[in-house]
């Protein structure tokens, strides 16, 4: 349960950190919600990557 949660944080991070970014190369403007998503994404990773670590 604990590995599955991980990976659900992990990859919602990364398709976030992706949106972001990618909607920043298609738009070539910075928006808000670009911002948003890339930084919701880097937290989502952060969980994923501690939620590993905890004992």
């Amino acid at each position: 349960m604990r590995n599955s949660k991980r990976t659900v944080f992990l990859v919602l991070g990364i398709l976030l950190f992706l949106n972001g970014l990618l909607n920043i190369v298609d738009d070539s403007r910075i928006l808000t919600y670009d911002i948003t998503s890339i930084l919701s994404g880097i937290g989502f990773l952060l969980v994923g990557y501690f939620e590993s670590k905890k004992v």
